[in-house]
């Protein structure tokens, strides 16, 4: 309107005093006409503008209703919640009473049960222990039969052994009577002994003719040299006589102590020597002949193969053996290296005979 009425102005102020009187009800009309066409616009805009408003107004009612319908939901829900709050608090409430309720019960009855359970214990650890006394009494009385049991065991043990120590004393002397007898005469048969001249003499025949070939043939399998088992052969017979020439010493140096002051006379004490020479004699010759020579096949092992150890185990076991005896004999003895000729087999290395070793 202020865009109007400053065109009218204008279109006043431009007209002359003459025309003003005949001008102005055109220019009424003009400006009535433009005054209506713009309010006509703006009122058609002013209405477009208020549908607008009104369909945002609807939507926005909408809206509200929806939360409104929302917030009702959840004032529901959350009275829900608190209707379920307050139902387990007095739950809770409820369970406390009872769970108060149930540890005074609990508290009583685990008074009573501990009371209970003391004077049980208390009773069967009296009856245990009267258990225990009517063990122990049963056990002395057994233990009092059986000590005077044992003691008349011992007494029977003790009158065995000293007829036993009677009749061995018999014996060694008879034996030493014997063995005296022997030595003197030359006739070392007469005890027909399995450790006898003769019998060594046997023995040594049969390594030499039926055990050695069957040595030989399996020394040969596995590349054994003929020179070096014949070193190894002399070797263990002398090794065997130096350890029974130690035993020999040792038999005289324990025998030697009984001194004619004993009162025993010299002849006896050297049949004593000579007879616990031969009860070892005896003892080598009833032995395990490996058990004798695990030291030296022991040394023999880092040298030779396990194959070839197995096959020299019986020729060492056996010649180690047969030197013992022979050296604990009443004259020591050994095989006759010095006068062995062998023949053109190089692996007959064992001499004919057996000689007495200061002989050789």
């Amino acid at each position: 309107m202020s865009g109007l009425w400053s065109w009218l102005c204008r279109c006043c102020d431009s007209t002359s005093q003459e025309d003003e009187q005949s001008s102005v009800p055109v220019v009424v009309t003009e400006a009535t006409s433009l005054m209506r066409n713009n309010r006509d616009g703006e009122i058609k805009s002013l209405r477009d503008q208020l549908e607008i408003l009104e369909k945002q107004l609807q939507i926005e009612r909408l809206r509200v209703k929806d939360m409104e319908r929302d917030l009702k939901e959840k004032e529901r829900a959350l009275q829900s919640v608190q209707q379920r709050v307050s139902e387990l608090e007095r739950a809770n409430e409820q369970k406390d009473e009872e769970l108060a309720s149930k540890n005074q019960e609990f508290t009583k009855m685990k008074t009573f049960y501990n009371r209970k359970l003391k004077e049980e214990r208390v009773s069967e650890l009296e009856r245990a222990n009267e258990q225990k006394d009517e063990e122990l009494a049963s056990k002395n009385q057994e233990f009092t039969k059986m000590e005077t049991l044992y003691k008349r065991k011992l007494e029977e043990e003790r009158s065995a052994k000293k007829k036993k120590e009677e009749e061995l004393m018999s014996l060694k002397d008879r034996l030493a009577a014997d063995v005296s007898l022997s030595i003197k005469t030359g006739n070392t048969e007469s005890l027909n002994s399995p450790v006898s001249k003769s019998r060594l003499t046997e023995t040594y025949n049969e390594l030499k003719l039926l055990q050695w070939p069957k040595i030989k043939d399996q020394l040969r399998s596995c590349q054994m040299k003929p020179k070096e088992t014949e070193a190894l052969i002399q070797k263990t017979f002398r090794e065997a006589a130096e350890e029974m020439q130690k035993k020999k010493e040792q038999i005289v140096e324990v025998v030697g102590l009984l001194k004619p002051s004993s009162g025993l006379p010299p002849q006896k004490i050297q049949e004593y020597k000579q007879l616990a020479i031969q009860n070892h004699q005896m003892l080598l010759y009833k032995s395990n002949k490996d058990d004798l020579v695990k030291t030296h096949l022991s040394e023999l092992g880092s040298k030779y193969s396990e194959e070839v150890l197995e096959n020299l185990r019986p020729l060492v076991s056996q010649c180690y053996w047969l030197g013992c005896l022979l050296a604990l004999n009443t004259s020591a003895l050994q095989p006759d290296w010095e006068n062995h000729t062998g023949s053109m087999d190089p692996w007959d290395m064992f001499p004919r005979n057996i000689r007495a070793a200061s002989a050789m």
